[in-house]
């Protein structure tokens, strides 16, 4: 009797310990999987922090200026960049945990904020000026959306270095200290979600439309294949024959390009001028101040052909100071003529160049008359600014066209400067910029 059973017992411990592998390696591919979804979640929501604190810079930005504005074209533009900004935030605030972390409130705030500025462009549009307490309400609203952004560019740090976790540091959030703000007397309909423009800038205008030819060749014959080589060779430092000749770009700037030891150029066949450098090298302990490396890359550019080229503003990064030049001639500055140097700190070398901007923009300009004179346009600045200095500027607009504005640089109550460009041809402001200092060089936003 135990002989006939033997074979089943064996079959069934056999047939266990198959279920047994079976459920372990199970167990073990689902740990996995779970493993993986919540590594692609915490990434996810990583990446949705990332692009929401981009996007609440964008809404500060923003809202600051709209403070200064004094005219409803201004005022409608920044409008528009509000909503589209707090749509994309309000789009990655979606893909954040929203439980018990306050992340509603943020919706609303979003949705509010883009509303209420809307009504105040459509205020300004009647004939009617902002009242005081509407502007208050504006810097109020500019001082809840800076706390909310060093909040989450806080997060953002923590948890890049492990120190936080999301969802209980969302949570943490500042709440709107004036209740008033968001009543319900603000509209909270919601904002279509569409792409987001960006306010940050390297210089002013640093973002201006290329134009679909370069203007700055078009007169110019074309030189020849020897003549490109000699002068990248000149740039670089090195003999002909040291140099690698790399694909030729056929685009509206048609270029002879040339590499040597990392380093590459590309000059224009048009007039040969240099288009670009630039240098896969970092730099290493500063040996020269930011205004000397200034000074390096104003006479590289007269060497290179390019005259009558005015610094604006500059940044430093891993030991390279990188100038933003612009065109200037008779008492006026053409932010769309740009030309960009980077001056390796320690060597008091020229590492990289962009040239771009001024050979795709640059053309002889017909200035027009002044019809809003500096006296006026000075009148008409915000009550909040004070200025300090002025220049004429010619800037581009987001059409593709330009205007001439007075460039008034200002200071504003709390120590902060602004550049505000009122147009020369009808009352009211072109653009405002702010002006960012710090230890690592001087940007407009």
């Amino acid at each position: 009797m135990q002989n006939q059973r033997d074979p089943i017992f064996v079959k069934s411990m056999i047939f266990l310990s198959v279920l047994c592998v079976l459920l372990a390696a199970t167990a073990g591919v689902c740990a996995a999987r779970a493993h993986r979804l919540e590594a692609e979640t915490i990434r996810t929501e990583n990446q949705a922090l990332s692009v929401l604190c981009a996007q609440l810079d964008t809404v500060e930005t923003a809202l600051q200026k709209g403070v200064f504005a004094q005219s409803a074209p201004m005022l409608s533009s920044l409008s528009d960049k509000l909503q589209h900004a707090a749509a994309g935030a309000k789009l990655s605030l979606s893909l954040l945990p929203d439980e018990g972390t306050g992340a509603a409130r943020i919706f609303r705030f979003l949705s509010q904020v883009a509303d209420y500025t809307a009504t105040l462009r459509k205020q300004l549009e009647t004939g009617k000026a902002l009242t005081a307490k509407q502007r208050q309400s504006l810097r109020d609203l500019y001082r809840y959306a800076a706390e909310l952004g060093d909040g989450l560019r806080t997060i953002r740090d923590g948890l890049d270095d492990g120190s936080v976790t999301l969802r209980a540091s969302l949570s943490t959030l500042p709440q709107p200290t004036d209740t008033a703000i968001f009543s319900d007397a603000f509209s909270s309909a919601e904002q279509s979600l569409t792409d987001y423009p960006t306010l940050l800038y390297d210089g002013p205008f640093a973002d201006a439309r290329l134009n679909r030819t370069a203007k700055a060749l078009e007169n110019l014959d074309e030189i020849s294949l020897q003549t490109a080589r000699a002068r990248a060779a000149k740039v670089l430092a090195c003999a002909e024959n040291e140099l690698v000749r790399e694909s030729d770009e056929d685009s509206a700037l048609a270029l002879y390009c040339f590499s040597k030891a990392g380093r590459t150029v590309g000059f224009t066949k048009r007039g040969g001028l240099l288009c670009y450098l630039t240098n896969p090298n970092y730099a290493g302990k500063s040996e020269i101040s930011e205004e000397a490396a200034v000074k390096v890359a104003r006479a590289f550019l007269r060497d290179c052909g390019y005259k009558n080229m005015k610094e604006s503003y500059y940044s430093t990064y891993d030991g390279v100071c990188t100038v933003n030049f612009a065109y200037r001639e008779k008492g006026v500055t053409y932010y769309a003529d740009l030309i960009k140097v980077s001056v390796a700190l320690d060597t008091a070398r020229v590492v990289a160049m962009d040239a771009r901007g001024y050979l795709m923009n640059h053309t002889a300009r017909k200035v027009p008359d002044v019809k809003v004179a500096l006296k006026t346009a000075v009148q008409g600045l915000s009550d909040e600014l004070d200025l300090l200095d002025h220049q004429t500027a010619m800037i581009p607009r987001e059409d593709g066209t330009e205007a001439l504005c007075h460039e008034l640089h200002c200071r504003d109550k709390t120590g902060k400067e602004v550049l505000v460009y009122a147009d020369t041809q009808q009352p009211g402001e072109a653009d405002i910029k702010l002006l960012l200092y710090a230890d690592d060089g001087v940007l407009a936003k």
